[in-house]
């Protein structure tokens, strides 16, 4: 591995950390580097504007240079430099990775909790950097192709080097050895064939929302491989993620059905697959469907479980949505729908670890072009490139002979009215909240601008008590699954979280960061169209956008305490993480152009 690759892992790695540690933890002090009193400091450091972070347990002070301030969080941040309490101690630099270590060791101090009682923080911490650092490696040489503006759906799916902007510790994978990396993470863009079972019928759970059984939707995606193949009704043939499939293979429970013949290991099949950004979906550009497995693998803050309940529920949202005639009012709005399941109910279990997804594939070979996630879309490039967002703007700047400014504000209203609007009405009108984060988020921008946005995850739906008599009227199976029905205060403090501040800030970011609109601006037209919506609206989706509008702080997802507190939010209940609370930038008071931190040190941009 180059030196080259870890450093540009330990930066990406210090900004995704140090961001989630101001607004969860401390949000530290903002100053001008002069008023650090020190020519030891000066020297040290270049930028204009320093953040100060007082270590108190540990008798020392950090400080940091700070490259880019953002209103909606995400700092860029340059050199560090660390001093001990002491009048004749002097600032010395210190590398980044040192700095999160030191960090984490006064979260540990602040909690109690010493750092050998409970290491799972550092140890995800490691583990993302070096995965990270791999990652970099094996592509940095892909710099000027990685961020395209005409990549196909696939090869943005595979183009996350960094991960998650939100998120400590974007690239823990625990429980996959790096061996596995090469076919099995997306970033590595790795090939792999399914690994298939034969089932005994009387114990498999299969179902869908139309005419044809998920059982016959597998098989007729193997006879393109196997033209002779006919389905056997006794003993179908189901797949398995290959990590699945050697996880179960060592299950007692599996060893005893495979010795009872209730279930036959057949092995690898069929034509291969690829994994998307996620790891545990699968993809393959030739087949109508993609498959979303369980995995034995921690991915950020959750093991990556289907859940019995989760199938059930995809394959009933799956007719809820399709009959929406909201989805007549915005046809540029759509559902990547999960209809149809498959699992094994074995005795005494729950799950037995067979429950598969069957997801839709609407970007097969030929309608695959310009298609990508959000994450992809407004992820940093590799030193030297530039984002794909900014490729897009620049592109479309060139053939309308506009400047990049005004390209840029086009482009976002655009995309406002392909996003913000619909999911608002959607909730406004029906009770319907959806996760739609980066990576749920997937957009055709085959023409430059958003033409079509597309929702995808079938864990990531919230329905309104207040909607419930009606959405089961609409729908029937939804009495079958009570968990989707949450509180309204619980649903306005996810869908804030993950619409507002996971999703359209990080592109308002991403146009900061590049330079090519000011945040401010962005955020400002926003709040205008929040206020239009309030007006618009008459049900949940009003009650929604008067909180965002009058509270002064807004819940926030706090990854790295989730992580610290080693919460498994998929197992949690109600699927809780750990939230904190920023500041709101919609609120009247806030539009000063300050900095969101955890607490109110923030100085003016």
């Amino acid at each position: 591995m180059t030196s080259t690759a870890k450093r540009i892992a330990e930066e990406a790695s210090f900004k995704a950390f140090l961001n989630s540690y101001l607004r969860e933890v401390n949000a530290g002090q903002f100053i001008n580097r002069e008023e650090l009193s020190s020519k030891s400091a000066e020297n040290l450091l270049s930028e204009p504007y320093v953040l100060m972070l007082n270590i108190p347990h540990q008798s020392l002070r950090l400080a940091v240079e700070i490259t880019y301030k953002s209103l909606v969080g995400r700092h860029s941040f340059g050199d560090v430099i660390i001093k001990y309490s002491g009048h004749s101690s002097v600032w010395k630099k210190e590398e980044k990775l040192a700095a999160m270590v030191i960090l984490i060791q006064e979260l540990h101090m602040d909690s109690k909790v010493k750092l050998g009682q409970n290491g799972e923080l550092l140890l995800r911490i490691i583990d993302s950097y070096e995965t990270m650092a791999h990652i970099i490696d094996q592509r940095m040489k892909e710099g000027q192709t990685l961020y395209r503006a005409d990549q196909t759906f696939i090869e943005a799916e595979q183009s996350l080097l960094y991960g998650h902007w939100l998120h400590p510790t974007p690239k823990s994978r625990q429980g996959m050895p790096w061996w596995q990396h090469k076919t099995y993470s997306p970033e590595m863009c790795g090939k792999f064939q399914l690994h298939y079972f034969k089932v005994n019928r009387s114990y498999l759970l299969s179902c869908s929302e139309g005419s044809e059984d998920a059982i016959y939707l597998i098989h007729e995606e193997l006879k393109k491989e196997y033209r002779d193949l006919s389905i056997d009704e006794d003993f179908p043939l189901i797949p398995m993620h290959p990590l699945q499939a050697q996880w179960l293979l060592e299950q007692p429970s599996i060893k005893k059905a495979l010795k009872e013949r209730i279930i036959v290991n057949v092995g690898l099949l069929g034509a291969d697959f690829t994994a998307t950004s996620s790891i545990r979906t699968v993809y393959n550009c030739t087949s109508k469907w993609m498959y979303k497995f369980s995995i034995p693998v921690k991915v950020t803050n959750s093991l990556r479980v289907n859940k019995t309940k989760e199938l059930v529920a995809g394959k009933t949202m799956a007719k809820l949505v399709r009959e929406l005639p909201l989805l007549k009012k915005y046809s540029a709005f759509k559902f990547i729908k999960d209809p149809a399941f498959l699992t094994v109910k074995l005795p005494g279990l729950k799950e037995s670890g067979f429950e598969m997804i069957i997801r839709e594939n609407p970007f097969r070979v030929g309608e695959d072009r310009g298609i990508t996630t959000v994450a992809a879309l407004v992820q940093d490039p590799l030193p030297g490139c530039q984002s794909k967002l900014y490729k897009l703007i620049k592109k479309l700047s060139v053939s309308e002979s506009q400047d990049l400014a005004t390209v840029s504000f086009n482009w976002f209203k655009k995309y406002v009215d392909k996003t913000l609007i619909p999911l608002m009405d959607l909730y406004d009108s029906y009770g319907i909240a959806l996760e739609a984060h980066q990576q749920n988020s997937v957009i055709d921008v085959s023409t430059g601008y958003p033409e079509t946005y597309f929702y995808r995850d079938n864990q990531g739906y919230y329905l309104s008590n207040l909607y419930k008599n009606r959405l089961i009227y609409m729908e029937p199976e939804l009495v079958e699954s009570p968990e989707l029905f949450y509180r309204e205060e619980v649903i306005q403090e996810r869908f804030i979280y993950y619409l507002l501040m996971n999703h359209l800030f990080s592109i308002i970011n991403r146009f900061g960061t590049d330079g090519l609109l000011a945040e401010e601006m962005l955020i400002l037209y926003l709040k205008e169209q929040l206020v239009d919506l309030h007006d618009r609206c008459n049900g949940a989706g009003q009650r929604l956008v008067a909180k965002l509008l009058s509270e002064k702080r807004l819940a926030f997802k706090a990854n790295l305490l989730t992580r610290f507190h080693d919460v498994d939010e998929l197992t949690a209940k109600l699927e809780q993480a750990v939230y904190t609370t920023i500041e709101n930038p919609f609120h009247s008071n806030s539009m000063r152009g300050e900095v969101l931190c955890a607490t109110n040190t923030s100085i003016p941009i």
